[in-house]
């Protein structure tokens, strides 16, 4: 055991799992959604996605040169990390042989 580490009395039955959301974008949808985001919410961080599991880049990147290296298929997809109506949002965006599919998962605050 780790000392210091304390988990208390959390279960997974205790802590319901974020729901999340799953849809394919055809491409006037997906500017109306990052115009959305630009407009709407708080960009957080927006990350390169070089594989189904791995990053194309460590860093953050802009969230236009993110959209634009998705655009050119530089990446397998892109991640936007934003707050909006108190909650945090984490939407990828993937590049698939029918077009961009966005999956989406919220982050809410405890309290």
């Amino acid at each position: 055991m780790t000392a210091g580490l304390r988990l208390g009395r959390a279960t997974l039955e205790d802590t319901p799992l974020p729901q999340l959301q799953d849809a394919l974008l055809d491409p006037e949808t997906l500017e109306q959604l990052l115009q959305d985001i630009q407009r709407c919410a708080v960009v957080q961080e927006v990350l390169l996605k070089g594989g189904a599991v791995e990053m194309a880049s460590g860093k953050p990147v802009p969230l236009a040169e993110a959209m634009e290296a998705l655009r050119r298929e530089q990446v397998l997809g892109v991640q936007i990390r934003y707050w909006y109506d108190g909650s945090n949002w984490w939407d990828t965006l993937m590049r698939t042989p029918k077009g961009i599919r966005l999956i989406r998962i919220e982050h809410r605050l405890a309290g």
